[in-house]
């Protein structure tokens, strides 16, 4: 063992290679062999598999054994169940009190599969992980990263092993591939220039060769290794766009907000420095704006939406960076939306109509909508009602305004006695001023004599309120029709006729928002 603070070499158990007969002995700790794999949990060094055996031997080992750092004794494991095949050429990594191996081959099979040892359970179990290329004698470097630790793989060799046919010899491999430890998927690992008519370029084909991560520069950097020559060559290849930088975004609320922007949002993640020089990107495709964070926490921190207009009402991603630093390789869907617009919306409800019932709850619906007339299916949008009592002396009633989170906000409230009132609505418009919407101010009365279904939506009072607006709008129609008719009217010769068909469009003219409205 190296202590690396003195660089001083020790052995911290007893070597012995013979029994007292003379004898070749492995008795109390592991038989002589290579290509095995060891990962290190709490002190104890845990080593699986390999090829070798006594003397010439040539064995495939499926044994583990444990290696006490603090007592220099070796322990065999003892399995509650199965293990994987015996293999070599293969790694291991740890994850809590799990070893997870991967990989190798023996003299009959090669593995792409990941088998996985449970420390306290001493049980093998497989999860079904399976890699493209089955290798062996591979390196491979366990990467943290922000939200998930990386599991990179280089090199080595893959082989053809038919079913039940002679298996040949393998051939080395340059490719590489990283495992993603949340998601437990493998990716192939595709360079820039994986595209290029001539394919990409790649360190020449190897195994056993030496591979290190440079968190400084984001790399991975490969030494030497052996492809039917001893190669002492070296190579890097950065790896930022998957490890990403010391930090990640994981969540924006809220995740939608209007067009012209403004509204304030709080980005959730890891790794966030206090400073500011801090950017948020929203993106779509190539096009971007890009705003200033605040620093919050380590976790938390808050921006302003920008002006989405050049781009359009699209879901685009949240992406951010620290101090010039590389944006962030995960992202959060943000959706713009067309503003809300207050000469756009409209209320209905028999909160609004005359002949409500005193003394029992009536409620009414404010429906946002853009300037394309569509109806916004989402909320957030800033609603404000004041109600108040006509008569002698006026008196502000209260009400509850709920926000049903797909466009629409429910407005509930009482009037105790009969009487007259009226209902102003007014929207925070994206220059952070109130202002009335369409139809505001509204008039409603109440009596107690009116039974308490016609307060609810689906009552009486909003059907009759319907079925008459159908036919003053039906009537209008036709009565507009009638008069602009110029079929048996002698407008050239009779002006009374003239001025009555010119009365019929003014009024056309001057009633077409009415119309529009009751239409909405």
């Amino acid at each position: 063992m190296l202590d690396v603070s003195s660089l001083e070499w020790s052995s911290p158990v007893k070597q012995e290679d013979e029994s007292e007969d003379g004898e070749a002995s492995s008795e109390g700790k592991p038989c002589p062999r290579a290509n095995s794999a060891a990962a290190l949990v709490e002190g104890k060094v845990y080593l699986f598999g390999g090829h070798g055996g006594l003397n010439y031997q040539r064995v495939a080992f499926n044994d583990m054994w444990v290696f006490d750092l603090s007592t220099g004794a070796w322990t065999q494991e003892e399995y509650a169940n199965n293990p994987c095949e015996a293999r070599g050429g293969h790694s291991v990594f740890a994850l809590g009190t799990k070893l997870y191996v991967y990989g190798g081959w023996n003299l009959e099979s090669q593995f792409n599969d990941i088998a996985v040892f449970d420390i306290e359970t001493k049980e093998w179990t497989d999860p079904d992980i399976y890699n493209e290329v089955p290798r062996w004698n591979f390196s491979a470097c366990m990467v943290e990263a922000i939200p998930s630790w990386k599991y990179f793989i280089f090199g080595g060799e893959c082989g053809d092993f038919p079913e039940g046919g002679p298996r040949h010899f393998g051939a080395f491999v340059s490719s590489g591939c990283v495992l993603d430890i949340d998601t437990m998927s493998w990716n192939t690992i595709k360079t820039e220039d994986h595209e290029n008519e001539g394919g990409p370029l790649l360190p020449k084909e190897r195994e056993y060769c030496s591979m290190i991560y440079d968190s400084k520069n984001y790399r991975l950097v490969v030494f030497g290794g052996w492809a039917n020559e001893w190669l002492g060559d070296v190579h890097a290849l950065n790896v930022s766009s998957i490890v990403g930088p010391p930090y990640a975004i994981t969540e924006v609320m809220p995740s939608l907000g209007q067009l012209t922007g403004g509204n304030t949002v709080v980005v959730h993640g890891v790794g966030f420095k206090d400073t500011s020089d801090i950017k948020v990107r929203f993106s779509v495709g190539k096009l971007y704006a890009e705003v200033s964070g605040t620093y919050v926490s380590e976790s938390e921190l808050t921006c302003v939406t920008p002006n989405f207009e050049h781009i359009g009402p699209k879901e685009c991603e949240v992406r951010m960076n620290i101090q010039g630093g590389d944006y962030t390789n995960t992202w959060c869907t943000f959706n713009f939306f067309m503003n809300t617009r207050e000469y756009k919306c409209l209320a209905y409800g028999p909160g609004l109509l005359e002949g409500g019932a005193a003394g029992t709850p009536s409620e009414f619906i404010i429906q946002a909508r853009n300037d394309h007339d569509e109806n916004r299916k989402s909320g957030r949008d800033n609603f404000a009602v004041k109600i108040t009592s006509l008569g002698e002396e006026t008196k502000v009633i209260e009400s509850e305004l709920v926000d049903n989170n797909d466009g629409t906000y429910r407005v509930t409230y009482t009037v105790d006695e009969p009487a007259e009132v009226k209902i102003e609505i007014s929207f925070e418009n994206e220059k952070q001023k109130m202002v009335p919407i369409r139809g505001s101010p509204y008039h409603a009365s109440f009596t107690d004599k009116a039974p308490a279904g016609h307060n609810l939506i689906t009552g009486p009072a909003m059907a009759k309120y319907i079925s008459s607006s159908l036919e003053q709008i039906a009537e209008f129609i036709s009565t507009t029709s009638k008069g602009v008719n110029l079929k048996d009217k002698d407008v050239e010769n009779d002006v009374k006729e003239l001025i009555a068909v010119k009365e019929h469009v003014e009024n056309v003219q001057s009633r077409n928002d009415e119309m529009i409205f009751w239409l909405d």
